[in-house]
């Protein structure tokens, strides 16, 4: 559950989430070169990343409030953008929702699902201090997420946040400063209970302006594949904003009203979800793997911990991409 009122300014040895690394684990790491500069340069980017988010965008859940202040954003930062002029914009402001049938490589796909599944440390960031240590399989627990620093480094996950009709549909439902703000990697286990975000719920510690991109990385054939719920049409409800989780009896009626459903989805398939709707992951019988992008105009809290890098030591196949689209990877690539 999301605590609000978290605003504060803060040092070079915060973590902004569970096991995100902070700027000295990640010099101590290797992962950032240090210096007076770089120091400045990343204090005053955390402290404006993270008191937009604990400061303006949670301190209140109320949609019309919400939706004032993502106006102002827009106008701020793209005033002359055209934004929701296309049919599938359109249909993505109405629905909270878009699918986007093989809009990626199924070998593409295959390559970070082998990456994910390989042995490696995993986390939870519902639970501090929880890691398993080796392969997926041999753990019990129910939510496994792959590092930050090793997924934003993979050369497939690159790859597919390079793809250009993804690109294009983000800059369509948000605009010409939409851009990568984090990734998430996970595998979801089989269990009897519903965990965490398994339960309904309205993503509420993200950017004003944003939406979540969900690749499967297995396919979602029924709900023994844990697929995700979705009520459409809910993003500016005002019902339902406090921040917590929600029954199903509670929302039952509403369910039945805007026709909630659950989302099937083969490899290569891809779905654009605005998650301030009311959502939730189903436990899956079978053990499910996803690759989630938060695309936005702002920041996330969390986005000041992305190493950036140089064009030069990307992949090749993706520097033509990220070279023609610089300000989607602005915070991922120097």
């Amino acid at each position: 559950m999301v605590t609000f009122r978290k605003a504060a300014w803060v040092g070079l040895d915060h973590m902004p989430e569970v096991d995100v690394s902070s700027y000295v684990q990640q010099v101590a790491a290797g992962v950032r070169r240090d210096g007076q500069l770089r120091r400045l340069r990343h204090s005053l980017y955390a402290n404006y990343a993270h008191n937009y988010i604990w400061g303006l965008r949670t301190k209140s859940n109320d949609p019309a409030r919400l939706s004032r202040l993502g106006r102002v954003e827009r106008l701020l930062r793209q005033p002359f953008a055209r934004i929701g002029r296309t049919p599938r914009a359109a249909e993505f402001r109405e629905l909270d929702f878009h699918f986007a049938d093989k809009m990626l490589d199924t070998g593409l796909v295959d390559r970070l699902a082998s990456s994910l599944f390989a042995p490696q440390r995993f986390t939870d960031p519902y639970l501090d201090g929880f890691e398993h240590i080796g392969a997926p399989e041999t753990a019990r627990h129910p939510f496994l997420m792959m590092q930050t620093e090793r997924l934003f480094a993979d050369p497939a996950f690159l790859e597919i946040c390079a793809n250009p009709d993804l690109i294009a549909f983000c800059r369509e439902a948000l605009g010409p400063k939409a851009a990568l703000s984090w990734a998430w990697a996970w595998i979801s286990q089989p269990t009897n209970a519903a965990y965490q975000n398994q339960n309904w719920h309205r993503d509420c510690a993200e950017p004003l302006n944003c939406l979540r991109i969900f690749v499967p990385l297995t396919t979602i054939e029924g709900r023994e594949d844990g697929p995700l719920e979705l009520i459409p049409k809910t993003s500016a409800l005002r019902a339902f904003h406090e921040v917590r989780r929600f029954g199903d009896g509670e929302l039952e009626a509403l369910k039945q009203a805007n026709g909630a459903g659950v989302v099937l989805a083969e490899k290569g398939d891809v779905y654009f979800v605005n998650t301030f709707a009311l959502h939730r992951g189903t436990p899956p019988l079978r053990r499910r793997a996803m690759l989630s992008l938060l695309v936005s105009i702002g920041p996330s809290h969390r986005t000041s911990a992305i190493p950036r890098r140089k064009l030069s030591e990307l992949p090749e196949q993706v520097q033509a991409t990220v070279r023609k689209n610089r300000s989607f990877f602005r915070r991922l690539v120097l």
